[in-house]
């Protein structure tokens, strides 16, 4: 559907602003949480900056990211969501999100294209006026999905009847946990902070009317996205062959990729079959 005036159109770029986040699949640990609730908090706010890993960033990206926090027009820690999902799998969809995307075009649930340009760059577009660049600034894997992440989205909107570009730079820190629930099965919460600066003041004042219509689209998106994360994982664990035998559709994932989304494919498949003869 291509975006329309008003505050539609707002919210859609706005989520679309942050939406190397989504891309990431589900994030961040739950179990350190006051509230599973979506929240713009000053408390929330200051916690999520005291997370930023600040000694491990180059000089150049410590500025990068205190320019886009400091001067952040909009926070937003989106809803902690928890999933039915192998740990393993979740990580390389993490560390691969064009896997993710692509696998959304085969099935034909977005229009969305992601293109990996470095080892940890990626440049986004929807086709209907939304193009984004995001690189991992920071990035730490644990076993268990005990992830962190730490993004920055440089990303723009153009379409009618907005006269001009708008233009906004984000930082997202996302971070990642997994726990072994009562019936035996592993479950990964996700956290997403999101700091965004917009480049126009005129741009800013929209943005911070139309705030709850903003968050409310992002955190649907956020959701739903840790869903498929969810879906995906299950289909491996009953049938890798019927996720193997998409990757030859994934025409914007390298080999290399495909054959890792083949391989956790299986092992998530053996995992939890070893897992389900041993409990019975």
């Amino acid at each position: 559907m291509a975006p329309r005036g008003g505050v539609r159109a707002h919210a859609r770029w706005a989520w679309h602003a942050l939406l190397m986040a989504a891309l990431y699949a589900p994030v961040a640990g739950a179990a350190d949480s006051d509230s599973m609730e979506a929240t713009t908090s000053h408390a929330a706010r200051q916690d999520a900056e005291k997370a930023i890993p600040w000694g491990e960033l180059s000089h150049q990206d410590q500025r990068l990211v205190r320019y886009v926090v400091n001067g952040a027009s909009l926070y937003r820690r989106m809803p902690t969501r928890v999933v039915d999902c192998d740990p393993d799998m979740f990580s390389l969809l993490c560390q691969r999100p064009e896997v993710v995307v692509n696998l959304w075009n085969v099935l034909g649930v977005s229009n969305l294209e992601l293109e990996r340009i470095s080892d940890n760059q990626f440049r986004a577009t929807d086709k209907l006026g939304t193009s984004g660049v995001m690189r991992v600034l920071n990035s730490c894997y644990e076993p268990g999905a005990q992830n962190r992440l730490l993004l920055f989205v440089d990303g723009s909107y153009h379409s009618p009847p907005i006269p001009g570009p708008v233009e906004a730079k984000c930082v997202l820190l996302l971070r990642t946990g997994s726990t072994i629930e009562t019936d035996g099965r592993p479950y990964v919460a996700g956290r997403l902070d999101s700091f965004v600066m917009f480049e126009r003041k005129a741009t800013e004042l929209v943005a911070r009317t139309l705030q709850s219509v903003i968050g409310t689209t992002a955190d649907h998106n956020f959701t739903e996205t840790m869903k498929f994360a969810s879906v995906l994982s299950r289909s491996a664990e009953s049938d890798p062959d019927r996720v193997a035998a998409l990757t030859p559709k994934l025409d914007r994932v390298s080999l290399e990729g495909r054959d890792e989304l083949i391989r956790q494919s299986h092992a998530t498949a053996r995992r939890y079959n070893v897992d389900d003869v041993a409990a019975r």
